[in-house]
C-alpha cells in the first residue's frame, strides 16, 4: 500500500534519534554502514565542514520513524558535492516513502543552490541489492555515473598463507600524520581530502590503530595507506591507496596482505571492499586474494542549478 507524502513528517534529527536510527541501519545487512554504533553514528554527524549534523533527518509517518537521511557537502572550487546517507525502515519499503525521501532532497538542494549562488551536484548511491534505490535513480532523472562493485571474503581459510611483505614497512599512524594521509589520499584518488577531517577519522569510535597503516618503502618514506574497520560480526576495507608515482611496484600488494594478515587475529566472519568496476588490476589484485563479487553499488548524479 502506498503512503501519501502528505502523512509523512520530515524533521532534523535529535541526539534521541540516534538509537533507533542505528537499530534501523543494523536490520539491513547491505546498508553501507551496517554494524555503526551509535557513538560512531553520533561523531560521523560532525565531520569537519560537511554541515552534516544540520542536513540530517527524520521521517515520520505517526507515530512510527520510517526513515532518515543524511546530506554530507564537500566544497568544490566551482560547485559543492552533496553525498547522501540514509535509509528506509525495512518494514516500509516499497511503499513511496524513497520517493517522498528524493522530493524532499531535490527542493532542499534547488533551495541551497538558489541561496548560494552556486551550483550542487548531488550523488545518489544506490545498491542493486536494496529494491528500489536503482529506481529513485532513474525515476528521478539522475544518470549513472560510475558502478562499484563490492567484494566479500567469507572463507577465513583463504587468509592462512599471508605473510608480511618486504620490502615495504608498515606503522600506524599518529594525528601528526594527517596531513601525510590526506596527501597520498588525494594523490591516489585525485581527491581534497583535508587533514582536519583526518585527524577527526582518527579520533573517532571506530579508529584501530593496528588496522590503520601506512606503508613506506626502504627510505621510510610513506607512500600508502589502508584503513580497516570492525562493524558487528564482519570488517570492511574503506581505504587503500598509494601514490602514483609507487603504484604498479607491489605496494598495493603489500598493504592488503598487512591489513588482511592483522585480521587473521580478529573474530570477523567476512571482510568486504569496494572497487571501482572499470579497475582491472584492482580487481584482479582483490580476487587474487580470495574476495568475490557481492553486489553493486551504482552511483547516479544530479545537478540543482541556482535558479
Amino acid at each position: 500500500m502506498k503512503i501519501s507524502d502528505s502523512d509523512l513528517f520530515f524533521r532534523l534529527h535529535t541526539a534521541s534519534d540516534s538509537h533507533r536510527i542505528v537499530s534501523m541501519i543494523n536490520r539491513d545487512p547491505n546498508h553501507l554502514l551496517n554494524g555503526i554504533g551509535v557513538t560512531e553514528f553520533e561523531q560521523d554527524l560532525d565531520e569537519p565542514n560537511g554541515r552534516i549534523r544540520e542536513h540530517t533527518f527524520v521521517v515520520e509517518l505517526g507515530q512510527v520513524t520510517a526513515g532518515y537521511f543524511s546530506l554530507c557537502f564537500v566544497e568544490r572550487s566551482s560547485h559543492t558535492d552533496v553525498y547522501c546517507f540514509g535509509t528506509v525502515d525495512m518494514d516500509w519499503r516499497r511503499r513511496g516513502i524513497g520517493t517522498a525521501i528524493f522530493k524532499f532532497i531535490f527542493k532542499r538542494l534547488q533551495g541551497i543552490a538558489n541561496q548560494e549562488a552556486s551550483p550542487v551536484h548531488f550523488c545518489h548511491r544506490a545498491v542493486s541489492l536494496i529494491a528500489g534505490e536503482t529506481a529513485c535513480g532513474v525515476d528521478f532523472g539522475m544518470k549513472e555515473q560510475s558502478t562499484l562493485e563490492i567484494l566479500c571474503l567469507k572463507n577465513r581459510s583463504d587468509l592462512n598463507d599471508i605473510n608480511r611483505s618486504a620490502p615495504f614497512q608498515f606503522r600506524s599512524p599518529a594525528l601528526a600524520d594527517a596531513e601525510v594521509w590526506a596527501d597520498i589520499y588525494n594523490d591516489a584518488f585525485g581527491g581534497n581530502k583535508r587533514a582536519e577531517s583526518v585527524i577527526h577519522e582518527f579520533q573517532s569510535a571506530s579508529f584501530n590503530p593496528d588496522l590503520y597503516l601506512l606503508g613506506m618503502n626502504n627510505s621510510g618514506e610513506p607512500i600508502g595507506l589502508v584503513s580497516s574497520l570492525l562493524r558487528g560480526t564482519g570488517a570492511r576495507i574503506p581505504t587503500l591507496a598509494v601514490r602514483r608515482d609507487w603504484q604498479r611496484q607491489g605496494a598495493g600488494k603489500a598493504l592488503l596482505s598487512e591489513i588482511l594478515r592483522r585480521l587473521q587475529h580478529t573474530a570477523v566472519d567476512y571482510i568486504r571492499l569496494s572497487v571501482e568496476s572499470t579497475n582491472k588490476s584492482a580487481k584482479t589484485l582483490y580476487f587474487k586474494n580470495g574476495f568475490q563479487p557481492e553486489y553493486n553499488r551504482i552511483n547516479y548524479a544530479a545537478v540543482c542549478l541556482p535558479d
